[in-house]
């Protein structure tokens, strides 16, 4: 062997190898996740651990940190009464959570520009606020196969299964997220999945999201899936890839609002949905800030049925009554899930 090649083999420095962390109902989650390096696999077995936060951890696609149930475990992150959160991320990248349920808190994951992270298979519910909030710069987020319900005992009008930005000035970009297959219902007066200003790159797709009474006399929450306004001072005319597609969404009854998707001047694409049961309008717009720069709703292949004010309101906004083809977007593929079958 060459002497540079051998030199250099001597001299390399050792990666560690990752691990697998068996961790138990009296282990300290948090030191646990605290010591853990990129490529471990934490396991948790069937038990109640507390609440975690997790900051400044960057970890990458080969090597990520994954906190998931033992096989066959059902692992529970439980609070201590409707205040602070469970799982609280910031400025970190390629973490996985996959099994979990999580429960009595004000809101479970509030993460604030994190990014390459996948929420999985977890179930969410009894919380004061909102399930999951995605803010900040947070980017490439994937959350699929999840059970999000019981929200809002807190604050019911701010209790969304899952809310994407923030509602008022300064909007923040967030964007790249996939929202699969998730089972989402009782969510206070709040909107199942709601959008927000600066959303984008986003599809909503598969999912189930029933049984909901948005809107309350101070807060204008309407739909089941609800898009929000475009900010017009952002990329003004830019089509944000906001795709809606093969959702059902059905028993969206009064709060102070009750239809089953919000279009609205953000612009969707919003096809093969299927829409019923709801005591207002299957699809509704909303033209606020209506203008230029706006951008068109796409609406194709929905099947509305049982509304009670019709199939689709009228408006002014412009859309197209035409397929807007393939949705060129995906979930992420660099860490391998149970994903239960659709």
């Amino acid at each position: 062997m060459n002497r540079g090649v051998l030199a250099a083999l001597l001299f390399a420095p050792a990666v560690p190898r990752a691990a697998t962390i068996a961790v138990a109902p009296g282990d300290d989650l948090q030191a646990k996740i605290d010591g853990a390096a990129g490529g471990d696999v934490l396991l948790l077995a069937t038990g109640t651990y507390r609440g975690f936060r997790i900051a400044h951890r960057h970890f990458t696609p080969a090597r990520p940190l994954i906190i998931k149930a033992a096989p066959g475990a059902r692992p529970l992150i439980l609070g201590k009464d409707y205040t602070g959160y469970l799982g609280l991320l910031s400025d970190s990248s390629y973490l996985v959570f996959d099994g979990l349920t999580l429960e009595n808190s004000n809101q479970p994951f509030y993460c604030t520009s994190i990014d390459h992270c996948l929420f999985l298979n977890l179930e969410i519910h009894n919380t004061g606020q909102e399930a999951i909030h995605l803010r900040g710069a947070s980017h490439d987020i994937d959350i699929r196969h999840c059970r999000i319900y019981d929200t809002g005992h807190y604050r019911d009008q701010w209790c969304e299964g899952i809310y994407i930005g923030m509602g008022q000035p300064p909007f923040e970009a967030v964007e790249n997220v996939w929202i699969e297959g998730n089972d989402i219902h009782h969510t206070g007066h709040a909107e199942g999945i709601n959008l927000k200003a600066r959303s984008t790159h986003i599809t909503i797709r598969g999912n189930r999201v029933h049984d909901i009474a948005p809107g309350t006399a101070t807060q204008y929450n309407e739909a089941g899936i609800s898009l929000e306004a475009a900010d017009l001072t952002f990329r003004p005319g830019v089509d944000p890839d906001i795709w809606i597609e093969r959702n059902e969404v059905y028993n969206v009854t009064f709060g102070r609002w009750a239809n089953g998707i919000q279009a609205s001047t953000m612009g969707a694409k919003i096809v093969h949905n299927h829409i019923h049961d709801c005591q207002q309008y299957g699809i509704e717009f909303n033209d606020y800030l209506n203008g230029p720069g706006v951008c068109p709703n796409w609406l194709y292949g929905n099947t509305i049925a049982d509304c009670a004010a019709g199939a689709v309101n009228q408006t002014t906004l412009p859309w197209k009554d035409a397929d807007p083809g393939p949705n060129p977007n995906g979930p992420q593929t660099w860490y391998a899930s149970a994903d239960p079958a659709p």
